[in-house]
């Protein structure tokens, strides 16, 4: 480090270099150690200080691929924090580009780090190929372990045939590791203190027991294989989120989930709906249920009720139309559907105008595919269902978004339908180039037949309906009509949609 000049001529001293080398050492704690290793340049006092300091971050990222002087630099450096003695807070040891026989250098790392006595380390191992390569039996002798992340490995019965001693470890990540449940129980049991859990692709795992884990917060499980769902019973006071990915839950009847702010289910089945019910989530703000295929097969005999008085958004993607309702004091929250219609449509409204109304208090959007069918088969049956629908107590629905995805022509009927149940504020995902035809016939229809009879049903609510069109360059909704625009913009792909005005009374 150059110094200075005073004000009178003579060179300023350089005070920071003259700091005692326990607050240098300090000053590049808080440094990687890529910069740290740069400040060797600044002075002579700086020269070996990177050396020296407290914490250590290794990685082979940093070496690009070239292993061996990544081994040469990782080995000197931990010869001279044992030769000197110096002590360690931290140490991060990464390894992601390693083959089978540099994995067993593991076993002679790991114990240098421990002498120096580190007391938060933190362990990632992703082996360059795939091909499981067994863990070293070291890893799980590391008392000072505090994140732990094992890619592609093995983990049997000799890899942990002494005692676990995760005392301290907070982050357990394991992605395609071929390990057992009698194993993984064993694991866990001995991370009291663990509050982060990420499973992926370990699909020998068949059972998990989390419910002993009094620290746990975030739980991610994915495993998406042909072999058996992998049975999932989870239920610490102190989880927070929760994301399951093909898998059987099992919650614990009456169960009260105080800090659980995120639960997100795809292709999940939940093993009873009535313990689901009777749960409270005090906490609970964001709900996403997807594909549950067992979850719709229970829900067309049975009714899902989620306690969750502070819900913020709620999602369904799913086959079939579910039973589900919510307890919540929110005034502001949002619902976000999405339908694949089929084609047996056996009272599809009357289901989906239950749906609409259990979540009529929040801001709803809804996404319907629909799957190529015979017009005639959609709502002939549904026609005295609507009827009763608009008739009885059971007013329409407001909407703020109605998408529509599919074949546009099989849409009219589809839209005759769900006028009569609802009230869509937009209607997006529209083909500019049919859109006006598909108004034209949606607005008027052959007198006498059943579409014409549903579409007097809600025709006389509706007090204006314009296309709009999506300016890119402003960003926004433009009122419009096909007619206004330029021939060489109509050949482009142009954003469309409906805007709707209706009665206020609704």
């Amino acid at each position: 480090m150059k110094r200075g000049k005073g004000e009178d001529g003579s060179k300023s001293i350089d005070r920071i270099s003259e700091l005692p080398q326990c607050i240098l050492q300090r000053i590049l704690y808080f440094m990687s150690q890529e910069d740290a290793v740069r400040t060797s340049v600044l002075s002579k006092s700086w020269r070996e200080i990177w050396c020296t300091r407290p914490n250590l971050d290794l990685s082979d990222a940093t070496f690009k691929g070239n292993n061996g002087e990544f081994i040469s630099v990782l080995e000197n450096t931990l010869r001279r924090y044992c030769e000197q003695r110096l002590s360690l807070d931290e140490c991060s040891l990464s390894c992601t580009s390693f083959d089978s026989t540099s994995v067993s250098l593991i076993e002679k790392w790991i114990p240098l780090i421990t002498s120096a006595g580190v007391k938060n380390f933190r362990l990632s191992i992703v082996p360059a190929h795939f091909g499981h390569v067994k863990l070293p039996s070291v890893v799980f002798e590391t008392e000072s372990l505090r994140d732990l992340h094992v890619e592609r490995f093995i983990l049997d019965q000799k890899a942990i045939e002494k005692t676990v001693l995760f005392k301290h470890l907070k982050k357990l990540r394991l992605e395609q590791v071929c390990i057992h449940d009698r194993i993984f129980q064993k694991i866990i049991s001995s991370c009291p203190l663990i509050e982060t859990m990420f499973l992926k692709s370990c699909n020998t795992i068949r059972s998990i027991k989390a419910s002993n884990l009094r620290r746990l917060k975030d739980f991610y499980f994915s495993s998406w294989s042909d072999e058996e769902d992998c049975s999932i019973e989870i239920y610490p006071t102190s989880i927070e989120t929760i994301q399951i990915e093909s898998g059987n839950i099992l919650l614990h009847q009456g169960s009260n989930f105080l800090n659980l702010t995120s639960l997100f289910l795809d292709h999940v089945t939940l093993s009873s709906l009535d313990h689901f019910s009777s749960c409270k989530f005090p906490s609970l703000e964001n709900v996403a249920i997807l594909y549950c295929n067992g979850l719709e097969e229970s829900l067309e005999e049975s009714h899902l009720h989620i306690d969750a008085p502070n819900i913020s958004t709620f999602g369904y993607h799913g086959l079939l139309i579910p039973s589900i309702s919510f307890a919540t004091t929110s005034t502001e929250w949002s619902s976000c559907l999405y339908l694949l219609m089929r084609s047996d449509p056996s009272f599809w409204l009357l289901k989906l105008h239950k749906l609409l109304d259990s979540l009529r208090q929040s801001e709803i959007s809804v996404t319907i595919h629909q799957f190529r069918m015979n017009d005639e088969d959609i709502f002939q049956e549904n026609l005295d269902l609507v009827q009763d629908i608009k008739g009885g107590n059971k007013p329409a629905v407001p909407l703020e978004d109605l998408k529509l995805q599919g074949d546009l022509s099989y849409f009219s009927p589809l839209l005759n339908g769900l006028f009569c149940i609802c009230r869509p504020r937009k209607i997006g995902a529209i083909n500019y180039m049919n859109a006006e035809s598909v108004l034209k016939n949606l607005m008027q229809g052959e007198n006498g037949n059943y579409q014409d009879q549903l579409r007097q049903l809600w025709l006389p609510d509706l007090e204006e309906v314009s296309l709009e069109i999506y300016d890119k360059n402003r960003r926004e909704w433009d009122p419009t009509s096909l007619s206004d625009l330029p021939d060489y913009e109509v050949g482009k792909r142009i954003s469309t949609r409906f805007a709707l005005k209706w009665r206020e009374s609704l």
